[in-house]
Parts: C-alpha cells; structure tokens; sequence
C-alpha cells in the first residue's frame, strides 16, 4: 500500500513528535528550517510535495523537506503523493500546521505599586527591533516612565517580525498627611498632644515613641519633636513641630537643707522665681518625701502650708538623701521628682 502517514521528523521546537494526517501541530511564525517527512519512505518511491503560501520548501529530499515558515499566522496543510517504481500513484495525504504569532513575553507582574510623587520605569526588556507603549508614537523605546495610575501596555516586535502584547496596572498610593500643627510655646505648667494622624499607620517619634499621638509637657521644652508616619502600602511623610519653653511660673526647688537650727536653711522652702511660696501658685499641690526603702517619711497638707524640717514623727531624721515628688494637682502637668539631702 502506498498510503503513509505523515509524520514530524525533527524541529527545534517539537522534536520527536508525531504528526498524522488530520491533526494538528503548532510552529511559530518565521520559523525555519522544520523537517517533515513520510514514515518508512521508501527509497525507490518518488513523493512530490505541496505546501501552501503559509510556508516555502527550502529543501526537497523527496521523503523528507524542509520548511521555512512565514510570519502570517493560521492553519496551512502539507500535502504528499507517493509514486513508486512501477508508476502505480498512491493517495493523498496530509496534516494541517498552524502558524502562530505569538511568543513568551511576561515582562511585568500582574499590578505594580508607588506612592504618589514617585516615578516608576517599566522595562520591556532588550532584544527586540521594535517597541510601542499604549499605541503612542512618542513612546517607541524599551522603558517608559511614569507616576500617574492606569494600565499601561508595550507591544514588541522581535527580529522575525513576530509581534508579542503586556500589560500591567500601575497604582498609586496616596501619602500620608502628617501635620503637627505649628510651633508653640508651653509653660512649665503646660501640655500639649500632638496627633499625627493617618489611624492604623506606622509611626516613628523622636521621642522613641510609637503610638500616634503623644503628649507633651512645658518642662520637657524647649524640645525639636519629629514622626515620621509608614502607611501599609509602604508611603512614608515626616513633619517636625519645635515647642519652646515660657518660664512663667518655675519652681526654685533646693536640693539640699541643714535643720540644724541656725536660722539658715533650716526648712525645705519651695517658692518661684519671685520668691512666692508654693501655695500661692499651686494650692492644692502635695508633697511626699520617701526614704531610701521606700517608705514616706513625709506628706504635705495641699499646697505646702508648712515647709518640711527634715524630721519623721517629730524626730530629726539621719543625713541622707531622701526622694521627692510634687503634684502639682493642675489639669495637663506631671508630677515633678528628684531628691533632696539632709546635711548636719
């Protein structure tokens, strides 16, 4: 019998596999040099071959060609008819090609992210002739950059003239704003919050802090406070507020007294900087005064009426130093604490 199948000899692409009349197998376009050939030719049988426009026989070596694929894409048969030695002509057969334009391109992940103000440079890769970015003539080289949101996409030429298509979806993330209000003065008396906003953000304070608001007082002045506030998407903004220090009311508070009865230093007197006692400005200020184990050796009346002798239940209390705190008992102050020494 003179019918044979038809099958694929060898290609760079395919090698190996079998292409029997009626199936179908897929080449790129602008391939060439592909072999096809008859199962068990026959060396005294003579095969003429047909192909259609699709692709041209480079080279006929009766059971077996080679061919050259153009860059038109479809379905293309190759048609051979076997004669053998004694004229006797066999039938038909065939297998259908398509020729397929298309070729690996996946340049870009499926969606890229910035924050807004920045630029961002899409590279479609080298080795290709030709390139095109969102049908603009302008826009004809291997990158393009920008910052605006949208899908952007690149077609691509190669060397063969087979054309290739990506897109990816540029976003743009919106920046935090962070506005710690202008700079400000405090009294030592004084707070103030300061709120960077942006809720469920990252934050960074130049105080060491994390939350997003922090409180500030007047005794901390004069003070250069910074945050520097991370979205999730990654955006960052900064901002930097200075508080200065007003003095107004400041506490004179000696460190040391001498109750030894000499009329000089004998009691811890706490007054302002224009000598006005303690209660004048803060009357409803307490004063406790702990020893080194922890235990209060002395607790003022509100507002300090009686200045402390340095005694315990009456009784002289040992050279030492003994640690203090003052309430001042003033909406947005903190308590004040340090040590004073009894000297002998």
């Amino acid at each position: 019998m003179l019918q044979r199948l038809l099958i694929l000899i060898v290609t760079a692409f395919f090698a190996g596999m079998a292409v029997h009349g009626q199936e179908i197998h897929t080449v790129h376009a602008g391939t060439s040099g592909v072999a096809y050939g008859v199962e068990d030719a026959t060396s005294s049988s003579w095969y003429e071959w047909f192909i259609e426009d699709g692709g041209v026989i480079s080279e006929n070596l009766n059971g077996k060609i080679i061919v050259d694929w153009g860059i038109t894409p479809g379905i293309f048969e190759i048609k051979v008819v076997e004669t053998n030695i004694f004229g006797c002509v066999g039938d038909t057969v065939y297998a259908l090609v398509e020729v397929i334009d298309h070729f690996d391109f996946d340049p870009f992940p499926a969606t890229v992210e910035i924050c807004e103000g920045e630029i961002y440079i899409f590279d479609a890769g080298e080795g290709f002739v030709y390139y095109l970015w969102n049908d603009d003539s302008d826009f004809i080289t291997q990158t393009f950059a920008t910052g605006e949101a949208g899908i952007y996409w690149v077609r691509v030429v190669d060397d063969n003239g087979l054309t290739a298509t990506a897109a990816v979806e540029l976003i743009v993330n919106p920046m935090p704003v962070v506005d710690l209000g202008a700079d400000t003065i405090l009294l030592s008396s004084e707070s103030i919050i300061l709120d960077a906003g942006n809720q469920g953000a990252y934050y960074t304070w130049s105080t060491g802090a994390i939350s997003q608001t922090i409180q500030v007082y007047g005794t901390d002045a004069p003070a250069k406070i910074w945050v520097e506030v991370s979205t999730m998407a990654g955006c960052s903004a900064s901002d930097t507020i200075f508080i200065d220090f007003d003095e107004g009311i400041k506490l004179i508070i000696p460190t040391i007294i001498t109750p030894n009865d000499d009329g000089v230093n004998d009691t811890w007197i706490i007054t302002d900087q224009y000598g006005n006692d303690l209660f004048i400005n803060y009357p409803k200020a307490v004063i406790e005064v702990y020893n080194r184990w922890g235990e209060a050796v002395f607790i003022s009346q509100p507002g300090y009426p009686v200045p402390w002798d340095g005694t315990y239940r009456n009784r002289p209390l040992q050279m030492d130093s003994y640690h203090f705190v003052i309430t001042l008992n003033v909406p947005g102050t903190r308590d004040i604490t340090g040590s004073i020494t009894i000297v002998r």
